[in-house]
């Protein structure tokens, strides 16, 4: 299974730093604790540990089994004569039994092993897409936490501005310089940023309480990103590269191209229905007995055989489950076209999402340089009686808007990084420490409200 031992162990050492703490400041504190506290990720290990017990429990069909059994009695019995004199006779019997017995020929039970291990390893693949789903669950509940804090966090300081244009407003309607208007507009726009922070507050509130239920613990602080992310396209840089790495190395795709297999497996088991099976068997047994008058029996047994057994006839049960094997081997074999496709859009739509966000950061950049210029014209237009009170506002939600969406997109190409290594097969706590690394900015993010 590749990768398998690589990421099994990272996991396993990543699970090591868990740290009992109310609160973490980062992105590698948070997964760890995800690691340990996530009950999707619990039930999934605790699966592949069940399924692994398939194959000894396959293959305990075609090991010798020893059977050892133990007897002892005291028989009585009482005979009553016509002469009503009491005849009374008993005995002592105690004997055991030593048995062993193996399969020679068992189709059917060969065929179970080699279904178990196709089972076994589809598990595997099954648990360790789990640890990436895992990954990828925790940091895109991590972002949007983030990005709802970076969205209150403009949101205030729009009201902020707003708030100051309001109250300049009411100065100058005082002394005459604006009409009442203005004011009503400065109102407007302040109740309709107000509404907007109420938003902004819940959104936060759901998406903090999105992460806990990944790992059970509530933030006072996390770090987020603070300055420019140096935005790179995937290495490598071709599309259909990364398509056919998805097809290859996908978690998913082997979970369910196993699946197949022991679909495939599961109809020889039951088509051996239909053939004999060979076993050999011995034993050896003892059995002694005293009766009452004194008088001792031995009997020793030794045994040695081979067992045919052959069942042509079985009331239809070999046809009925040979046909229901091969109807869930064509169910299979659909489910696994089914996530063949799926990651393939998933790989082709995760690469071609993080072109345009890199496209739309820079944009964002350039769009927050063009809305200040835009500001500070309209700021001077006021003045001088060109524009109105409302442009002033408008370009001031245009300003924070275009913050907000630069810092929001950062994070939205990240999640867009992690959901291409996925599909590839490639993510591993590695790029949680990756990430980690742009996270340098402290913020306090507000108390879980009852």
């Amino acid at each position: 299974m590749k990768h398998v031992k690589g990421i099994l162990q990272i996991v396993y050492c990543v699970g090591l730093l868990s740290i009992p703490i109310a609160h973490a400041e980062d992105l590698i504190q948070v997964y760890s604790q995800a690691v340990s506290n996530d009950p999707a990720f619990a039930k999934a290990h605790a699966t592949w540990l069940s399924q692994k017990m398939n194959f000894p429990i396959a293959r305990s069909s075609v090991l010798p089994s020893i059977a050892l059994t133990g007897n002892g009695a005291r028989n009585y019995s009482y005979v009553t004569p016509p002469s009503l004199a009491v005849i009374n006779n008993y005995n002592w019997t105690y004997g055991y039994s030593l048995s062993l017995n193996n399969a020679i020929f068992d189709m059917g039970a060969w065929a179970s092993i080699r279904n178990a291990e196709a089972i076994v390893k589809s598990a595997t693949a099954s648990y360790i897409a789990a640890q990436q789903s895992l990954i990828q669950r925790t940091t895109k509940a991590y972002f949007d936490v983030m990005a709802a804090y970076e969205t209150l966090y403009f949101t205030l300081a729009n009201k902020k501005a707003v708030t100051q244009q309001y109250e300049v407003s009411q100065k100058k309607f005082k002394t005459g310089l604006i009409a009442i208007m203005d004011v009503y507009d400065a109102r407007s726009r302040l109740d309709q940023v107000s509404s907007e922070e109420i938003t902004a507050k819940n959104n936060l509130a759901v998406q903090i309480e999105n992460l806990r239920s990944i790992t059970g613990h509530y933030y006072k602080k996390l770090k987020g990103l603070d300055k420019k992310l140096t935005l790179l396209r995937p290495t490598p840089n071709n599309i259909d590269q990364w398509i056919t790495r998805s097809e290859k190395q996908n978690y998913n795709i082997e979970a369910q191209f196993y699946n197949v297999i022991a679909a495939l497996e599961k109809i020889r088991q039951q088509s051996a229905g239909y053939a004999p099976t060979l076993d050999f068997s011995t034993g050896v047994s003892e059995a002694q007995g005293v009766d009452s008058g004194g008088d001792k029996t031995r009997n020793d047994n030794i045994m040695m055989g081979l067992n045919l057994s052959y069942q042509p006839i079985q009331g239809g049960l070999t046809y009925a489950s040979e046909k229901q094997a091969r109807y869930n081997y064509t169910a299979a074999s659909s489910e696994l076209e089914a996530v063949y496709r799926q990651v393939h859009n998933q790989a082709r739509t995760s690469y071609i999402s993080i072109v345009a966000d890199i496209n739309h950061t820079e944009t964002d950049r350039k769009h927050i340089v063009s809305s200040r210029q835009a500001l500070a014209a309209t700021e001077v237009g006021l003045k001088v009686g060109t524009r109105t009170m409302v442009d002033v506002l408008n370009d001031l939600g245009t300003v924070y808007q275009a913050q907000r969406q630069y810092i929001n997109d950062q994070y939205t190409y990240l999640n867009d990084m992690i959901d291409l290594k996925i599909a590839a097969g490639t993510l591993s706590p590695n790029d949680v420490a990756e990430i980690n690394r742009w996270l340098t900015k402290s913020v306090t993010l507000p108390a879980p409200t009852l």
